[in-house]
């Protein structure tokens, strides 16, 4: 439980970092939200985009931390790289976003809050695929078997 604690922290900083940094967008990103955009109005309060940021890195730290203590290997890697991959695309994504959409205008500190986002996931992504958290004990049918047929009646 103290490894899953240090990630959280460390994804706390993170989340926290890049809340700040994507509440620096350039005085038009400012106008565009407030005029035309309103959905993302809680990008310009820093705790909100953190706290947004957190929640979304708290969903992959249970997805992977579950995945890898309460099932077989073969499923925790099929997650875990499909997890990566979805990872890889938005990062992709974000790249094409920031450089040829109207979002290349809002500033290079937003731009760097959505990357420090994507940084988070991966290296959550690693530390699952790298830390060794205890599967959880599985019974074994025919210890349950044995027992029943020795017990004296």
């Amino acid at each position: 439980m103290k490894k899953i604690l240090n990630i959280i922290l460390f994804q706390a900083v993170i989340s926290l970092i890049s809340g700040i940094l994507l509440s620096k967008m350039s005085f038009i990103g400012k106008i565009g939200i407030s005029v035309a955009y309103k959905e993302y109005t809680l990008l310009k309060t820093w705790w909100k985009a953190a706290l947004v940021v957190f929640v979304i890195q708290l969903l992959i730290i249970g997805i992977l931390y579950i995945t890898k203590r309460y099932y077989a290997y073969k499923n925790f890697v099929i997650v875990s790289l499909i997890v990566f991959i979805v990872g890889l695309l938005g990062l992709f994504y974000t790249y094409i976003d920031f450089t040829t959409t109207s979002h290349k205008y809002m500033n290079s500190k937003f731009h760097s809050g959505g990357y420090v986002f994507w940084g988070g996931w991966f290296i959550t992504c690693f530390y699952f695929f790298f830390a060794n958290v205890k599967p959880k004990p599985s019974v074994i049918k025919e210890d349950l078997n044995d027992e029943v047929q020795n017990k004296p009646l």
